[in-house]
């Protein structure tokens, strides 16, 4: 409040061009100290989202089998859970099925970090087209595959994957929900793509 008096007092004593010209200096300091907030605030946001996934940026993959498989009959234990205050009635907890305009194939793949001390979490990945390349780098592919469920090779049995990050390379079993039309994937963590898997007929097509 006592800036505005001030300011007040400070163009009363001016004359008017005076006046003016300091009126038209706050203003234009505002809207330059608007702009330049609003800037670093979608860089910091940019920055973040291509960092979010960078610990698979070039990842190597070693694909061990893949196979399409009929749809899970239940829901995927990465979902919400109900009481949680992200749920959404309808969507999560929910059985996941082909009548959606998709099919859904097993994946078994060993993927390896370039840094192996750098954290993961295997249960976040999700497949999207091989031959998808963004306009921008913060851009999400439209045709996205979920990962329904998965499991990790440990001391020569598969195990169910319990969400969290990780450290190193790991052999995952991973049931993934690919869109129609789809022949070619590779797999995505957030906006970081890697890998290439080539995939069989639908198991629908395939029993034609």
């Amino acid at each position: 409040m006592r800036f505005f008096v001030n300011l007040i007092d400070l163009c009363a004593s001016l004359p008017w061009w005076g006046a003016l010209a300091v009126i038209g200096g706050l203003v234009s300091f505002f809207y330059l100290s608007g702009a330049w907030f609003k800037w670093k605030f979608n860089r910091i946001v940019h920055e973040g989202i291509l960092e979010a996934g960078a610990a698979l940026r070039g990842a190597e993959v070693t694909i061990h089998a893949v196979k399409a498989v009929p749809a899970p009959e239940g829901p995927s234990p990465y979902d919400v859970h109900e009481g949680d205050e992200d749920f959404v009635e309808g969507l999560d907890g929910e059985p996941w099925n082909e009548d959606e305009g998709g099919h859904f194939y097993q994946i078994e793949a060993t993927i390896a970090p370039v840094d192996s001390s750098a954290e993961w979490d295997p249960s976040a990945l999700a497949v999207v087209p091989a031959d998808f390349e963004p306009e921008d780098p913060t851009d999400v592919c439209e045709q996205l595959g979920g990962l329904h469920s998965a499991e990790v090779f440990n001391k020569g049995m598969w195990l169910p994957l319990a969400e969290g990050e990780i450290r190193g390379p790991r052999r995952l079993r991973m049931l993934f929900a690919v869109p129609e039309g789809v022949e070619s994937v590779k797999f995505a963590s957030l906006v970081t793509y890697f890998g290439r898997v080539e995939l069989p007929a639908p198991l629908s097509a395939s029993r034609c």
